[in-house]
């Protein structure tokens, strides 16, 4: 017998092969559309999501905000017949009230090992019988989800560290499967080779590693959340992780016949043969199926208009053609950004970062800019930071930019094992320079706040979205900053919002700060 395993992961509320803006091989119904042909070679087939399903699109962003009774996400893929499904940390951005309307209809398939305190009928692990060969499949997120979450979104519910919980069931698992399969909303924190070189800091955000370090029960780890793009053999344990988007999935191959020997391209995985890949949307011939496409119809004409609401203007096109220029030569879009934030919470001093989706504002301006260049559902915090820990963050966002070549180029740090572009922060609300030829920490010189050199022993209000609030394995100097105010608006809304107080939003040319590498 010969078996499939299909996986998604962080798919974001892509359904249709666009961004929104244009056309892109990328989305849920290409994806469905080929493995409904393609689980036609098999005796039979597994379906997996490992989470990050239902936020992150412009379409998830209208199913939040109309409060639909079920979500045609999860409709779509209990037609397409999933299996098995595990959360992810976005899927509690909107609530839990959006977060059960989802799941609720096919709770029966979660399998949710160390997250408790969920209104839902969860399991811990599931074993399915494919013809007799039991294949055991445990879901396992992330525990990082309280350092980023509002409070709100999370309450009653805790996460238990995956380590302990595989570690409750594995036994079991063994006794009555032939095979295991993680199916963990989290990534590797290690190199994904024979070596598990560390290549981040070992928060626990991503456990991958350190469950194929601990547990050699494990046939094979289905991964997520960090949005790299891999298929690999290590330790004899099949390790995979799609793009975010659906811009690629993963699908498995393993042959139940021990008998036969193995071909070049197979690996041993629990004595069976096995094939792996990731199959590439942009590689996809199938044409999208029209029943399942029906299912979004209604809700996919309604999200056009509201996509196409005009709400503003500006006084000209503020269009971003290269993102990487834009952060180190600084632009009109981000000193747009921030004083939407400086106006909207009164604060000295704003933090911001600008997406890699960001494509800036042409004059005329909709819903659907907004959202193209504001995905995310984040919120503002205001936080007390004295100028020394101000300081400290702003070196830290200076190690983005290093000299190769006499080229400007970025830090690696910021690129492997995945691009964390957003990790670079933008200031404003005072002028500064990075002198990139200095050492890393003492790169940023000429602090001034309204001309005026800032006192670095003084107490600023700054502020940032919450991810950044929170996320302070990144920016520790932000760590214990007192809250001085939290904005529970969505920053797109507030983007909204601002533009349509204004009218036609005037824009003042001056850059804030330039980078210096001479």
């Amino acid at each position: 017998m010969k078996f499939a395993i299909y996986q998604t992961s962080d798919l974001h509320g892509f359904i249709y092969p666009t961004n929104y803006v244009t056309p892109k091989p990328l989305g849920f119904l290409k994806i469905a559309s080929y493995i409904l042909d393609d689980e036609k070679n098999y005796d039979a087939c597994l379906k997996i999501d490992c989470g990050d399903l239902i936020q992150g699109s412009p379409m998830t962003h209208y199913i939040s905000k109309e409060k639909y009774d079920t979500n045609p996400i999860t409709t779509a893929l209990d037609k397409v017949g999933f299996d098995a499904y595990t959360l992810g940390n976005h899927e509690f951005n909107y609530g839990t009230d959006y977060l059960y309307t989802a799941y609720r209809p096919i709770q029966d398939k979660l399998i949710v090992g160390n997250i408790h305190g969920l209104a839902l009928q969860t399991k811990p692990y599931q074993i399915f019988d494919l013809d007799g060969l039991r294949v055991a499949c445990i879901g396992l997120t992330t525990t990082y989800i309280p350092n980023w979450e509002s409070p709100a979104n999370i309450k009653g519910i805790t996460f238990e560290d995956p380590i302990i919980t595989y570690g409750k069931y594995e036994k079991e698992m063994m006794d009555n499967s032939d095979m295991i399969v993680v199916c963990y909303h989290g990534g590797f924190e290690k190199s994904v080779d024979e070596a598990m070189e560390p290549t981040e800091a070992l928060t626990k955000e991503n456990q991958g590693s350190e469950l194929l370090e601990t547990f050699s029960s494990i046939n094979i780890l289905l991964s997520g959340h960090q949005h790299r793009s891999f298929a690999t053999d290590t330790r004899g344990v099949i390790c995979t992780q799609p793009l975010n988007n659906g811009v690629n999935f993963s699908k498995i191959v393993i042959d139940t016949d021990k008998t036969r020997p193995m071909a070049s391209d197979e690996v041993n995985i629990g004595g069976y043969p096995c094939r792996y890949e990731l199959v590439e949307v942009s590689t996809v011939t199938q044409e999208i199926d029209p029943e399942l496409e029906a299912i979004f119809t209604e809700t996919q004409e309604k999200l056009e208009i509201y996509l196409d609401q005009f709400i503003g203007h500006f006084e000209k096109d503020i269009i971003i053609d290269d993102v990487f220029s834009a952060r180190k030569d600084g632009h009109s879009f981000i000193e747009f950004l921030h004083n939407v934030q400086l106006e909207t919470s009164k604060a000295d001093i704003s933090v911001n970062s600008i997406f890699d989706t960001a494509i800036g504002f042409k004059k005329d301006v909709t819903i659907r800019d907004v959202l193209i260049n504001y995905p995310y559902p984040n919120t503002l915090k205001v936080l007390e930071v004295s100028g020394h820990n101000l300081k400290k963050a702003m070196e830290k966002s200076a190690t983005y930019f290093v000299l190769e070549d006499g080229e400007v180029v970025i830090n690696d740090y910021f690129l492997k094992p995945k691009v964390q572009n957003y990790n670079y922060d933008t200031f404003g609300g005072l002028t500064y320079t990075i002198d990139i030829t200095r050492a890393f920490g003492d790169r940023v010189m000429d602090m001034c706040k309204d001309g005026v050199a800032m006192d670095l022993d003084k107490k600023y209000s700054v502020v940032m979205n919450n991810y950044r609030a929170s996320n302070t394995s990144i920016y520790p100097s932000y760590k214990d900053a007192p809250i001085i105010k939290e904005l529970d608006i969505d920053v797109s809304e507030i983007i909204i919002d601002y533009i349509q107080s204004k009218g036609t939003v005037l824009l003042d040319n001056m850059k804030n700060y330039k980078v210096k590498c001479e």
